[in-house]
Protein backbone atom coordinates (compact mmCIF):
# COMPACT_ATOMS: atom_id res chain seq x y z
CA UNK A 1 0.00 0.00 0.00
CA UNK A 2 1.44 3.50 -0.70
CA UNK A 3 2.48 5.58 2.39
CA UNK A 4 4.08 9.01 2.57
CA UNK A 5 4.62 8.64 6.18
CA UNK A 6 7.64 10.69 7.94
CA UNK A 7 9.26 10.36 11.01
CA UNK A 8 11.49 11.81 12.92
CA UNK A 9 13.92 9.27 14.09
CA UNK A 10 14.99 6.33 12.66
CA UNK A 11 12.96 4.12 16.00
CA UNK A 12 9.83 5.38 14.77
CA UNK A 13 10.39 4.94 11.08
CA UNK A 14 11.61 1.38 11.45
CA UNK A 15 8.67 0.19 13.77
CA UNK A 16 6.23 1.75 11.40
CA UNK A 17 7.82 -0.57 8.54
CA UNK A 18 7.92 -3.41 10.53
CA UNK A 19 4.37 -3.05 12.18
CA UNK A 20 2.73 -1.90 8.72
CA UNK A 21 4.35 -2.93 6.27
CA UNK A 22 6.19 -6.14 6.74
CA UNK A 23 3.30 -7.51 8.98
CA UNK A 24 3.35 -10.28 11.52
CA UNK A 25 3.29 -13.58 11.28
CA UNK A 26 0.08 -13.62 9.15
CA UNK A 27 1.68 -11.79 6.67
CA UNK A 28 3.54 -14.69 4.39
CA UNK A 29 4.20 -12.66 1.21
CA UNK A 30 7.64 -11.23 2.15
CA UNK A 31 8.03 -8.28 -0.79
CA UNK A 32 9.38 -5.07 -0.32
CA UNK A 33 6.93 -2.55 -1.88
CA UNK A 34 9.50 0.35 -0.79
CA UNK A 35 9.04 2.89 -3.87
CA UNK A 36 11.61 2.61 -6.51
CA UNK A 37 12.90 -0.92 -5.10
CA UNK A 38 15.12 -2.67 -7.66
CA UNK A 39 13.41 -6.16 -6.37
CA UNK A 40 9.98 -4.99 -8.81
CA UNK A 41 8.11 -6.86 -6.17
CA UNK A 42 9.94 -10.28 -5.67
CA UNK A 43 9.50 -11.94 -2.63
CA UNK A 44 11.96 -13.20 -0.11
CA UNK A 45 11.87 -16.94 0.88
CA UNK A 46 12.01 -15.63 5.12
CA UNK A 47 10.40 -12.78 6.98
CA UNK A 48 13.98 -11.76 8.16
CA UNK A 49 15.53 -11.96 5.18
CA UNK A 50 13.02 -9.22 4.12
CA UNK A 51 13.82 -7.04 7.19
CA UNK A 52 17.08 -7.39 6.26
CA UNK A 53 16.77 -5.91 3.52
CA UNK A 54 14.55 -3.13 3.90
CA UNK A 55 17.59 -2.04 6.32
CA UNK A 56 18.99 -1.22 2.89
CA UNK A 57 16.12 1.67 1.95
CA UNK A 58 16.21 3.36 5.53
CA UNK A 59 19.73 3.09 6.35
CA UNK A 60 19.37 1.50 10.05
CA UNK A 61 22.32 -0.42 11.40
CA UNK A 62 21.21 -1.75 14.64
CA UNK A 63 24.53 -3.56 15.36
CA UNK A 64 27.30 -1.34 16.88
CA UNK A 65 30.52 -2.85 17.16
CA UNK A 66 31.38 -3.59 21.25
CA UNK A 67 34.91 -2.83 20.94
CA UNK A 68 35.88 -0.02 22.61
CA UNK A 69 36.92 3.16 20.16
CA UNK A 70 35.63 1.11 16.73
CA UNK A 71 32.66 3.05 16.35
CA UNK A 72 31.56 0.64 13.52
CA UNK A 73 27.74 -0.33 12.66
CA UNK A 74 26.08 -2.84 10.62
CA UNK A 75 22.61 -3.45 9.41
CA UNK A 76 23.38 -6.82 9.54
CA UNK A 77 24.63 -9.03 12.27
CA UNK A 78 26.31 -12.01 10.20
CA UNK A 79 28.26 -8.66 8.84
CA UNK A 80 29.12 -7.43 12.98
CA UNK A 81 30.40 -11.15 13.60
CA UNK A 82 32.77 -11.33 10.37
CA UNK A 83 33.97 -7.63 11.47
CA UNK A 84 34.72 -8.48 15.50
CA UNK A 85 37.39 -10.59 13.80
CA UNK A 86 39.40 -7.75 12.79
CA UNK A 87 39.62 -7.22 16.75
CA UNK A 88 39.95 -10.57 17.87
CA UNK A 89 42.25 -11.87 15.20
CA UNK A 90 40.50 -15.31 14.53
CA UNK A 91 40.44 -16.77 11.52
CA UNK A 92 38.64 -19.64 10.93
CA UNK A 93 38.72 -19.89 7.38
CA UNK A 94 41.69 -22.00 6.62
CA UNK A 95 42.58 -23.23 3.13
CA UNK A 96 41.75 -26.08 1.77
CA UNK A 97 44.57 -26.59 -0.73
CA UNK A 98 46.78 -29.54 1.03
CA UNK A 99 49.77 -28.62 2.51
CA UNK A 100 48.69 -24.42 2.82
CA UNK A 101 48.60 -23.01 6.04
CA UNK A 102 46.84 -20.18 5.59
CA UNK A 103 43.80 -18.84 7.62
CA UNK A 104 41.34 -16.30 7.04
CA UNK A 105 38.62 -14.20 8.63
CA UNK A 106 36.16 -14.83 6.15
CA UNK A 107 35.42 -17.29 3.04
CA UNK A 108 35.71 -14.37 0.61
CA UNK A 109 39.18 -13.92 1.32
CA UNK A 110 40.35 -17.61 0.80
CA UNK A 111 38.51 -17.78 -1.95
CA UNK A 112 40.71 -15.30 -3.38
CA UNK A 113 43.86 -16.72 -1.66
CA UNK A 114 43.04 -20.07 -3.27
CA UNK A 115 44.14 -19.08 -7.24
CA UNK A 116 47.45 -19.10 -6.12
CA UNK A 117 47.31 -22.44 -5.81
CA UNK A 118 46.02 -22.84 -9.51
CA UNK A 119 46.27 -21.62 -13.05
CA UNK A 120 43.10 -19.94 -12.71
CA UNK A 121 43.38 -15.71 -13.61
CA UNK A 122 39.77 -14.70 -12.88
CA UNK A 123 41.00 -10.89 -13.07
CA UNK A 124 41.45 -9.50 -16.76
CA UNK A 125 43.50 -5.96 -17.10
CA UNK A 126 40.51 -3.38 -18.28
CA UNK A 127 43.04 -1.80 -21.01
CA UNK A 128 41.84 -2.43 -23.99
CA UNK A 129 43.70 -4.25 -26.41
CA UNK A 130 45.21 -5.99 -22.96
CA UNK A 131 44.65 -9.68 -22.66
CA UNK A 132 46.83 -10.02 -19.40
CA UNK A 133 44.73 -11.84 -16.27
CA UNK A 134 45.69 -11.67 -13.00
CA UNK A 135 44.92 -14.06 -10.13
CA UNK A 136 44.02 -11.43 -7.36
CA UNK A 137 42.59 -7.96 -8.19
CA UNK A 138 44.50 -4.83 -8.18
Amino acid sequence: KPCSKTFSTMQELVSHVTVEHVGGPEQSSHVCYWEECPREGKPFKAKYKLINHIRVHTGEKPFPCPFPGCGKVFARSENLKIHKRTHTGEKPFKCEFDGCERKFANSSDRKKHSHVHTSDKPYYCKIRGCDKSYTHPS
